[in-house]
């Protein structure tokens, strides 16, 4: 049945394609013209005020009371849309004599279950498009925030935790609701804002989730979204592929797009199925897939609320405390402090997300109650991993030892990867699909004496079917670099290789699994919430002593009043605590300046690049982070200020940061940001090789039209400067100009120009246009719903169209075009062999990316 579902899904995707240019291309006039069409029309209603539809200022010009007409409004908002004008008889402040005025005034169009929810789906979308370019439509936490705002909790009866993983609610936020309670029952929204130590900020973002009475709600619930993306690869991965003997094998430059099929179910919040089918770019297409065990996520969830419990069977992510023991995902977050938009949400959750291999398959159970948390989880599933030739057999089978897991991106399947090494060379180490089996058991156990306050265990063991063998340090230059000219390249940051888990070890033992433990707590005092996580990766040490073991360490405290709030975290990460699930705060991901970033044309085989181009861990750094948010007057607000001082534990690098944002606004429709960045590596040691230091300065001026429009323009200044590179340069000769130095300072800049425009309730377009040069620089601009990286100079528009063309049915079309420049290139013939042809000099070359997007929504 499955794979009947699934063929048809494949067989429609062309069809879906079609019908999406079809329906945006006679859609969007349409709405236009049934607009001016309605607009002719005679209203014979038309004076009286539509109480379903009027903003709050329209309520308040009825002959009642600002407390009445706030009521009518929040009545709508929060608990239901009125079906009839007598309901109004049901708010505590409404009289009868006050209704018969306002009776013949007033009027309720017809709304049906279909129009709340079309009215809330606006909602998350607004929302999406906020939260997207901090944790990624990927992860699927905007499905699960989405479910909430369909159908929103009652405030009054969830626990702490549930507040807790709300968007931008604070545990001190959470901890002034749950005192609210105790007092006296929250009836609305004017209740919930009047909360002692309740902030502003945390209720706006709170609002649209909660609810204020309970609603039954047994009723069936479908969407379907299909996305089609032809977006072309970023920078570092052509890089990668253009040094690997795979490149033209493959042609990725003639390649599949990302396709994806999701299908959402539920009934109420008692139970859900959900399942995804995709392939990411350069991947096999959906229409040829052959096994989709690799291509598709599926989970079922059952929950009891008379017990408070929750099961998952299929794909399901877990995460806990500072995301140290465990966060199953495949996407690295810079700087996650898990407070504001950073948010892990705690706990278990079905995943139809793209991760995918460090995706959970199997089984998981969760019970809590006031006082007590806990969850038991069970995996098993083939992980993808760098294999290399133990045996010196000349070939890689299954009895050869594993380095460590890869995220590839393309994934490649092995027959065609065997092939392409067979036609090229003979490759004695790369990645392989599917590589080794993990069965993985876990569980977490919280106990929360007082609301506010919990400490918590969790703990997790994987078995392996194979063993992770990493070489010593002496032998690492001969196992990773392919000549023995280039062995000098291996630094002091790639003791991160060296350090890496192994399950056997010569001497000193040999197991099967990785073994990893810690505890987390938390608790509010007054204004202040102070939390953090200890854990530790087993190696030769005790479970019942702390310390013996490679270690990770996070404290943080976090202080919040009305109009500021302040951050303090210190993260300490031992060099070989190897956690594959470890997600906690740092500035720099895994194998930053090591090998497989910096000389990946040197290695045996380039495709290693992939471990620190789709690295997901946390380096190893200790350090101290300072964060504030200060509104110090209705005109001025620092938006976000930062200061960050840590160092990088494989070679004791000491750097530090520093970005603020100010933010001035003459009038609430129009925002002035001033942005600075300040970032010093090596700070300690100015004559090292690895210093650097770098300043950004970002202006915006952001202006808010009339039905929500906006118009953006930035103008973006970097520059980095590095110690000389000597060797960069020919060899001196008498009485010619030469300098004795490299490239030492790189420029970059940018002015871009967003703009939104809303045709209607119904039709909105967004877009950009950036101009950019940069020699040497990096340079990245924020889209709709991701990131781009750019380098050299070129320029890019892209322009987003929504289309809600009924209450169920939306249609987006994204289209981009980018414009750019390679570096131009000069070969160095006193390092290298003349050439044949004479050519010393490689010209810069102009490339056009051209690509769209088409997503569909339905829903019901």
């Amino acid at each position: 049945m499955r794979k009947k579902i699934i063929s048809f899904l494949s067989c429609t995707s062309n069809v879906f394609l079609l019908s999406c240019f079809l329906v945006l291309l006679f859609s969007c006039p349409l709405v236009l013209l049934n607009s001016s069409l309605f607009a002719k029309q005679i209203d014979p209603y038309e004076s009286q005020l539509d109480i379903n539809r009027a903003s709050l200022e329209d309520i308040k010009t009825l002959p009642i009371t600002d407390k009445q007409a706030e009521e009518i409004y929040y009545y709508r908002e929060y608990i239901k849309f009125y079906t009839s004008i007598y309901e109004l008889n049901k708010l505590e402040s409404m009289d009868q004599k006050t209704f018969d005025k306002i009776k013949p005034l007033i009027k309720v169009s017809f709304y049906t279950d279909y129009d709340e929810t079309a009215k809330r789906k606006d909602e998350i979308y607004y929302l999406i498009r906020r939260l997207a370019s901090n944790e990624g439509l990927q992860e699927g936490i905007s499905d699960i925030w989405e479910d909430l705002l369909i159908t929103p909790m009652n405030i009054n009866k969830v626990y702490y935790r549930d507040i807790l993983n709300m968007p931008n609610v604070s545990p001190v936020d959470a901890m002034a609701i749950v005192k609210q309670r105790k007092f006296d029952r929250i009836g609305s929204y004017r209740d919930l804002r009047h909360s002692p130590g309740l902030s502003h900020y945390g209720a706006t973002n709170l609002k649209h989730y909660i609810t204020y009475e309970d609603r039954e709600d047994n009723r069936f619930y479908f969407n379907y979204q299909f996305k089609y993306d032809t977006n072309a690869y970023q920078d570092e991965i052509k890089e990668m592929f253009q040094e690997t003997i795979y490149k033209n094998y493959f042609n990725l430059n003639d390649n599949s797009p990302e396709m994806s099929h999701k299908i959402r179910t539920r009934v109420g919040d008692k139970f859900r199925f959900q399942a995804l089918i995709f392939n990411k770019k350069g991947e096999e297409s959906i229409k040829k897939i052959s096994d989709y065990n690799d291509f598709s996520k599926t989970f079922a969830e059952v929950k009891l609320s008379f017990v408070k419990s929750k099961f998952i069977l299929g794909n399901y992510r877990v995460a806990y405390g500072q995301g140290l023991v465990m966060e199953n995902t495949d996407y690295y977050e810079f700087r996650k402090t898990g407070f504001g938009f950073s948010k892990r949400i705690l706990g278990i959750t079905g995943d139809i997300s793209k991760t995918e291999e460090f995706a959970l398959k199997g089984s998981a159970v969760e019970f809590s109650n006031r006082f007590l948390n806990t969850s038991i989880f069970y995996s098993i599933d083939d992980k993808d991993a760098i294999v290399y030739d133990s045996n010196n057999n000349g070939i890689l089978d299954a009895d050869d030892y594993v380095l460590t897991y890869v995220i590839s991106r393309p994934r490649f399947n092995n027959d065609e990867m065997e092939k392409a090494e067979s036609y090229y060379d003979n490759v004695d180490i790369a990645p392989r699909r599917d590589a080794v089996r993990e069965k993985l058991l876990g569980g977490h156990l919280e106990f929360s004496p007082l609301v506010g306050t919990h400490l918590g265990f969790t703990a997790y063991e994987a078995q392996y079917n194979r063993e992770f063998v990493i070489p010593y340090k002496d032998s690492l230059d001969r196992f990773l670099i392919y000549d023995s000219d280039d062995y000098k390249k291996l630094k002091m940051p790639d003791t991160e290789i060296s350090s890496l888990y192994s399950t056997y070890k010569s001497g000193e033992y040999d197991r099967n699994y990785r073994r990893v433990y810690g505890f987390d707590w938390q608790t509010v005092l007054g204004s202040t919430s102070f939390q953090g996580e200890y854990a530790e990766l087993e190696i030769d040490g005790k479970i019942s002593k702390l310390g013996d073991d490679p270690k990770a360490v996070i404290l943080s405290n976090y202080t919040q009043f009305e109009n500021l709030n302040f951050l303090i975290l210190y993260r300490n990460y031992d060099l070989d605590f190897d956690n594959p699930y470890m997600r906690g705060f740092s500035e720099k991901k895994r194998f930053e300046d090591t090998i497989f970033e910096r000389y990946t044309y040197v290695l045996k085989n380039p495709l290693l690049g992939e471990l620190y181009n789709n690295s997901a861990s946390s380096q190893p750094e200790e350090g101290v982070y300072f964060q504030t948010r200060y509104q110090f007057s209705r005109h001025f607000t620092l938006t976000k200020a930062y200061l960050d001082v840590w160092e990088r534990k494989c070679d004791h690098r000491k750097s530090v940061r520093f970005q603020a944002e100010l933010d001035y606004r003459p009038i609430y429709q129009v925002s002035l940001r001033l942005k600075q960045k300040l970032q010093t590596n090596r700070y300690d040691d100015t004559q090292a090789r690895s210093v650097s230091k770098t300043s950004e300065t970002t202006t915006k001026a952001r202006i808010y039209l009339t039905n929500r429009d906006m118009l953006q323009i930035a103008y973006f200044y970097a520059q980095t400067w590095q110690p000389p590179y000597t060797y960069l340069t020919n060899n001196a000769e008498p009485n010619q100009d030469y300098h004795a130095t490299g490239n030492v300072l790189s420029r970059a800049d940018c002015i871009v120009t967003n703009y939104t425009h809303n045709f209607s309730d119904n039709l909105r377009i967004e877009g950009s246009f950036l101009f950019w040069n940069s020699t040497g620089g990096t340079i990245w601009d924020w889209e709709d719903t991701g990131i781009d990286f750019m380098g050299e100079s070129g320029m890019k528009y892209w322009f987003t169209i929504y289309n809600r063309i009924s209450n169920n049915l939306t249609v987006s079309f994204k289209y981009k075009v980018k414009h750019y420049k390679d570096r131009e290139l000069y070969y160095r013939k006193w390092w290298n062999d003349e050439l044949d042809e004479g050519i010393d000099y490689v010209p810069q070359t102009k490339r056009n990316d051209n690509s769209f997007r088409i997503q569909l929504d339905w829903s019901f």
